[in-house]
């Protein structure tokens, strides 16, 4: 729970047997600054890594906190291409710094928007969870992965609104207006997978990108990859 201290959160990565760990401060009132620790954008490169440090980017919002009502919610990144494949790694812990989900997948054939899916009922609604991605330049030396991080929360909310939204673009909305931003995040990728052509879905995506703010890292829409 929130209190009126600073909490410190370490956030530990597995690669490879290895531990790649960041920091992160979660200010008490972070709820009320409307802003939480992270970074959503890759930034610089070291060691002579390959990957575009400012192609992994956390489909996010601004203040670092995706809000879902899913059971099993989805989040989506995007990473660039490279001439040889790389690893990404998701890492999903407790406020407590409890481990409670990793996944690794291969990556770097093309240009794309990865989705990592959570196990039903890992999250508790109303509780914070810090998560990191990661994208490994080399697997024997943590230190150089490209890392994204941010905040997700579940919440009950009861929106009449997405509950009469006669089509999954109204419903996209419905998700924005309430505040679903993951949601909103997902939905518009799975409508994008299933009809990538589609002139709707796509101008929908744009849009999306502009309310995250995330126009100018993003600018067309890419290949999406659903989770397994």
């Amino acid at each position: 729970m929130i209190s009126t201290s600073t909490k410190r959160i370490s956030l530990a990565l597995p690669i490879s047997g290895l531990m790649l760990a960041t920091a992160m401060v979660w200010p008490a009132v972070a709820q009320d600054q409307n802003e939480f620790p992270g970074r959503r954008i890759g930034g610089g490169t070291r060691g002579g890594c390959v990957i575009n440090a400012a192609g992994v980017i956390a489909i996010n919002p601004e203040n670092n906190l995706g809000v879902t009502q899913r059971e099993a919610p989805t989040l989506y990144f995007a990473v660039p291409a490279t001439a040889e494949p790389y690893q990404v790694t998701f890492y999903l812990e407790t406020e407590d710094a409890e481990p409670l989900y990793e996944t690794t997948v291969a990556a770097g054939d093309k240009a794309e928007l990865i989705g990592v899916q959570l196990p039903a009922d890992t999250l508790t609604a109303g509780e914070y969870y810090p998560w990191s991605f990661a994208a490994n330049c080399d697997e024997t030396n943590p230190a150089t992965a490209i890392v994204v991080n941010g905040w997700l929360q579940q919440t009950a909310l009861d929106s009449e609104a997405i509950a009469e939204a006669e089509s999954p673009l109204a419903q996209v909305q419905a998700y924005q207006a309430a505040g679903l931003w993951s949601d909103a995040i997902a939905l518009t990728a799975e409508l994008l997978a299933a009809n990538p052509d589609c002139e709707e879905y796509q101008a929908q995506w744009s849009a999306l990108l502009e309310a995250l703010g995330l126009e100018q890292a993003i600018d067309a829409p890419m290949s999406v990859r659903l989770p397994m």
